[in-house]
């Protein structure tokens, strides 16, 4: 670098020479076709203050010039052009951008630091359409509602991937959110682990648009950036603020307006499933709809046709193929060695209306099985010899009763498909209602907790009519197909728990369950 040359800021640029010299940070880098020069190396620089600028450096300057812009490296830069920012969708508000010439110089800086230079948006200022939409943004929240990763054919025949999801910060402000091609393929590990657990998804240079009359996020072609689980102070509050525990699943009640509040951290959350509409099995048997739905169902039996557990990718989560010790994952397209035993139950499920079966995965099935898969098998890598000797623990949901959050899926709908999957499970305590009319039926409703999994009462209630059918009141298919779990004759250790009561008015006339 000239010592002539006197070091500028960002704010300070003008188009009318060429002989500046800055010291700037490489924050982002993507490559892009441009109509004029071909192939080019779009750079995003940031200065000392925080200012950021778009560089673009032509294709016939990629070795000498973009080869050395890397990422978090702070650089020298000396003699280029620069002209003024056109265009929608800009990834900076600057003014001006910089253009790499035959002159321009890019050496080390003694300069360093570990800022990102973020410009997080407020929620709060998208949802109230101040945002201009002209210019790309960074946004960071919980991802909620991950859906399945699809294929869109385009006109020229040519298919891209997509997914959507929910963006949540700490405000509960909620923005809808698309991401296309490798971003989506990149979301998509991630769909199960966000239904139980706190994924945090960054997402820098974002397009605001709409979907559908919808306001929308979503990623602009590669000028985008994706981060999953960043390892900045955000994503720890938002991880802290919505961390799953067994204490944050406790209660649920019911308020006034009729949302379910469930209490975690000290706060108290509105549950995005009370949105959802509560139905019985036949009814959603004949849904003709693709969408979500609470069902309150007993399970009879545990399907063993298709085992219980399978081999999964502790890396994706997907499931693997074995040959002898070797495991192959199609999901990463290698053999790997970090693999671990999943839950993979298909439930036969009833209630007054009928009959179904429920597939459930290993984060949810950690939720109403008392033991993990891993240790059910306690490290043994040797296939199960007779798959219809379940795990006691397994075992010992049969009979019990349950809130299911279901999705009732394309898969479901046009093509048959019997098992619907499940997506969230609620403990409903097992109460089932006599047949004598002169019984008071009081009911409560609880989140499930891990460890608190089936039906459980407060000391003193064992022999009630509240949470027990008498045997001597059930008919005889219905002791044959619920296994003696349900039976007054059991009895089991109990934690304390609420109770919510509920007016006679609420209850229909006290019923038996119907014979299956």
């Amino acid at each position: 670098m000239s010592k002539m040359q006197k070091i500028s800021y960002l704010s300070q640029l003008r188009s009318s020479r060429t002989d500046w010299s800055i010291q700037l940070k490489v924050i982002h880098t993507w490559k892009q076709t441009n109509t004029a020069f071909g192939e080019t190396l779009e750079i995003i620089f940031a200065d000392k203050k925080g200012d950021k600028i778009v560089a673009t450096c032509k294709h016939s300057y990629m070795k000498s010039l973009g080869s050395k812009c890397v990422v978090g490296e702070w650089k020298n830069i000396t003699n280029f052009a620069v002209t003024d920012a056109k265009g929608h969708y800009r990834p900076t508000k600057h003014a001006k951008k910089i253009t790499f010439i035959n002159f321009t110089k890019i050496s080390e800086c003694d300069y360093h630091n570990k800022d990102m230079y973020l410009s997080l948006m407020e929620f709060e200022t998208v949802l109230s359409g101040k945002a201009n939409s002209d210019f790309l943004i960074d946004v960071i929240g919980q991802a909620l509602d991950v859906g399945e990763l699809q294929i869109i054919q385009r006109q020229n025949g040519a298919s891209l991937k997509k997914i959507e999801f929910t963006l949540r910060n700490l405000n509960d402000e909620r923005l809808a959110c698309c991401l296309w091609g490798k971003f989506a393929e990149m979301m998509e590990p991630y769909g199960e682990e966000s239904q139980m657990g706190v994924v945090v998804c960054m997402i820098r240079f974002a397009k605001i648009g709409s979907f559908k009359g919808i306001l929308q996020i979503s990623s602009a072609y590669d000028t985008s950036e994706v981060v999953i689980n960043p390892a900045i102070q955000e994503a720890y509050d938002l991880k802290e603020a919505f961390k799953f525990e067994d204490s944050s699943l406790s209660i649920v009640e019911s308020n006034h307006d009729d949302h379910q509040l469930a209490k975690a951290d000290n706060k108290m959350k509105v549950d995005k499933w009370n949105e959802y509409e509560d139905k019985t099995i036949v009814e959603m048997l004949k849904s003709t709809q693709i969408e979500k739905c609470k069902i309150v169902a007993t399970i009879y039996a545990v399907d063993t046709d298709y085992g219980w557990y399978y081999w999964g990718c502790d890396v994706c989560n997907h499931r693997t193929f074995r040959d002898g010790a070797t495991f192959w994952c199609e999901k990463c397209d290698r053999i790997v060695t970090n693999v671990s035993p999943k839950f993979k139950l298909h439930l036969m499920l009833k209630d007054d209306t009928g009959l179904a079966k429920f597939l459930i995965l290993d984060t949810i099935a950690n939720m109403i099985v008392r033991e993990k898969a891993t240790k059910i098998l306690n490290g043994s890598l040797d296939e199960i010899e007779d798959p219809e000797l379940l795990p006691t623990s397994v075992k010992d949901i049969i009979g019990k009763t349950f809130k299911f959050g279901v999705g009732i899926e394309k898969e479901n709908i046009a093509y048959g498909v019997e098992s619907y999957k499940v997506l969230k499970v609620w403990s409903m305590n097992n109460f089932l209602t006599g047949r004598d009319t002169s019984d008071t039926t009081s009911a409560k409703e609880t989140t499930l907790t891990i460890g608190d999994v089936g039906s459980q009462m407060t000391e003193g209630e064992e022999s009630s009519s509240l949470f027990n059918t008498p045997s001597s009141k059930r008919s005889q298919d219905e002791r044959d197909d619920v296994p003696e779990l349900t039976s007054t004759s059991k009895k089991v250790c109990l934690k304390t728990i609420k109770i919510e009561t509920i007016s006679e008015e609420e209850i229909k006339n006290d019923r038996s369950e119907e014979e299956i």
